[in-house]
């Protein structure tokens, strides 16, 4: 979190603290000072009782030292980071009635702001495959506006105005109470000409009254309109003015709305309907040695029993706790290759579930792959599954007669084992972020076009990079398809998959960071929009992020767009140089971080007795018609 953030969200938190303070303990915690020593100290931990995005470390750490500074508060998460059902938030220790008397206050203060902090999140995730931005509103708890407003740029959000000064919005009152649209816009301008305005319309009508306005507005709301209207509202705008969408939003229908093309949706229930993220905290005397059941050193000991027989293997975006036992790291493919290579029997994979199963089809006889948790999905790769990549071929046939003639499939390894074997079967290929642009040379030269999946990022960044002009690249939409003449035209077909993880950089991002660091090389993974990677110094595989900053010199500036994990790796394993996460909020991959030492513990204490626990497997026709895909990418 930047210090001037910080700062701000403490001022504003200050005198809530204050209230919290006289409103629950008021002249003393009558039990506590009953019952515990003054001089006795506790020691304990705030633990997550539910899955969740974390927001208000600092303003419960200033709760804690405001009622006694003597307490210790330390962080064990960042803001803005997903936590898994049982994971520690924050170690705590202190004077034992200061430390319970300050406990509910802190929680409320953590727990409300985690709770908006986790629901803005569900929304961001709903429409990441868009373009579509999440705003709040001003519906937010009175007095507690920066706080909440704060908590929702912790789960990926972005904030509309904070007040009233900040920001001309010429509603329907205002509309009908001036006499229209122009007139309104007119006196608004007018008193404040230095103020950014956005007008409320209603229908198509009056956003033609809106369009008209000169100079432009910087915004145009959509206030209560059905899809229908909005698509047409859309076409009608034709990007001259961005436009929010509101009303009757709800987490079922975003990404519907979202799907009509505004860019933007704003929010009220992100900040007025919230749930409280459940947390805990459990303390116990701090002189108390309590045995616990260390994960670690059950890892090491099965490791060191299994010996040979197993290799565990890390994605570079893992926990540290996890990549500590990790006998190769890296990305998903290298990896898989590098432990089908080993005699290893045992390949437990810490990383997401298509990754595993990569490794569960090039695995030697005799080879099991396992992963610590199998629910350990991937947001991109479930956006493209089997039977809607069939009904978009199917269309194709319908067009061209043999798609097969006319396209070659390629999918990104971040799909499927079921879309990897549909390339094996139709003649195609799989590409990782590195050889992209060679795998989409080779397609090319196979057939005149290529149906590239499931990251329209992905595959708009590498045509772009090739030369494919925009208007030769067309993005599939599966409720409204392309129809024949734009198919036509088209030399790649883009499914319009995304990654929730690198779909959140922005390019306000690298105008901010470029600000603050005059001189700063900006590189990006190419999951990023394509308007992010154009504005970046560079992009490529994390791989490649990787070799750049290792081979740079001492002194050199990066900001980095990729997952938080790997970024904080690197700011530790280069020190001489100045590394920053390139958003204010830097994204976590939640499904990475379903994978924690305890689980890794479980699954290693099973195979030490015997137990294949969440084994992957791949049917064999399937694992067959996806190595061949494999292999035709391997073969290049």
């Amino acid at each position: 979190m930047r210090m001037e953030t910080r700062d701000s969200l403490l001022a504003a938190a200050r005198p809530l603290i204050e209230l919290a303070i006289a409103e629950d303990i008021g002249p003393g915690d009558a039990t506590s000072e009953a019952t515990l020593d003054a001089g006795a100290l506790l020691h304990g931990f705030i633990t997550a009782k539910a899955p969740g995005v974390i927001a208000g470390l600092p303003v419960a750490e200033a709760v804690f030292h405001r009622v006694d500074p003597a307490i210790m508060f330390v962080p064990r998460v960042a803001d803005g980071q997903e936590v898994v059902a049982g994971e520690q938030i924050a170690e705590v220790q202190g004077p034992a009635p200061s430390l319970l008397a300050a406990e509910r206050s802190a929680l409320n203060f953590l727990q409300r702001m985690s709770g908006i902090a986790t629901y803005t999140r569900t929304f961001v995730d709903a429409v990441a495959t868009t373009g579509t931005t999440i705003l709040d509103t001003r519906k937010t708890l009175p007095g507690y506006r920066v706080l909440d407003k704060y908590a929702v740029r912790m789960g990926g959000g972005v904030n509309h105005r904070l007040s009233l000064c900040d920001m001309l919005l010429v509603k329907d009152n205002h509309i009908d109470g001036a006499g229209g649209i122009t007139p309104a816009v007119a006196r608004a301008r007018a008193a404040h000409p230095d103020l950014p305005i956005e007008v409320e319309v209603r229908n198509l009508d009056e956003l033609r009254g809106a369009l008209d306005a000169a100079p432009p507005l910087d915004r145009i709301l959509l206030d209560n309109m059905s899809q229908g209207v909005m698509r047409a509202a859309v076409a009608l705008t034709a990007g001259r003015v961005p436009l929010e969408a509101s009303g009757n939003v709800t987490l079922e229908r975003v990404a519907e709305i979202a799907a009509t093309g505004v860019d933007f949706i704003s929010v009220g229930a992100l900040t007025h309907s919230v749930q409280a993220l459940d947390l805990s905290m459990k303390v116990h005397p701090a002189e108390e040695h309590r045995p616990v059941s260390d994960p670690r050193a059950s890892i090491r000991q099965v490791k060191a029993a299994l010996g040979q027989r197993l290799v565990i293997l890390g994605h570079h975006y893992q926990r540290d706790a996890v990549i500590e036992f990790a006998d190769y790291r890296g990305d998903s493919l290298q990896l898989s290759r590098t432990a089908v290579q080993t005699d290893a029997e045992l390949i437990v994979f810490c990383g997401v579930h298509f990754m595993a199963e990569v490794a569960a089809i090039l695995a030697q006889p005799g080879q099991h792959v396992l992963i610590p948790d199998p629910s350990a999905g991937c947001y991109l790769a479930d956006t493209a599954t089997l039977p809607a990549v069939q009904a978009a071929w199917q269309t194709l046939d319908a067009v061209f007669g043999d798609a097969e003639a006319e396209f070659t499939p390629i999918t990104y390894v971040n799909s499927s084992a079921a879309l990897k074997a549909f390339c094996g079967q139709h003649g195609g290929i799989i590409c990782t972020s590195g050889n992209a642009e060679k795998v989409l040379r080779w397609a090319l030269a196979q057939r005149p076009r290529l149906f590239f999946f499931p990251d329209q990022h992905l595959g708009r960044n590498t045509a772009r990079q090739m030369g494919l002009p925009p208007e030769r690249q067309l993005l599939w939409d599966a409720q409204y398809p392309p129809g024949a003449e734009d198919l036509r035209r088209a030399q790649a077909l883009l499914w319009p998959g995304a990654c929730n993880v690198h779909q959140r950089f922005r390019p306000a991002h690298i105008r901010t960071v470029r600000e603050r660091y005059p001189g700063i090389r900006v590189i990006v993974h190419p999951e990023c929009k394509a308007e992010v990677v154009a504005l970046a110094d560079d992009a490529g595989s994390t791989a490649h992020i990787i070799k750049q900053v290792a081979a740079a010199p001492a002194g050199t500036q990066w900001a980095i767009g990729t997952e938080s994990r790997l970024v904080h790796r690197l700011q530790r394993e280069y020190p001489a140089q100045t590394i920053v996460p390139l958003a204010e909020v830097p994204p976590f991959c939640a499904s990475m971080g379903q994978i924690t030492v305890h689980n890794l513990a479980r699954l290693l204490e099973a195979l030490a007795r015997g137990e294949y626990r969440n084994e992957v497997t791949v049917e064999a026709e399937t694992a067959r018609w996806a190595k061949v895909a494999l292999e035709r990418m391997l073969a290049l």
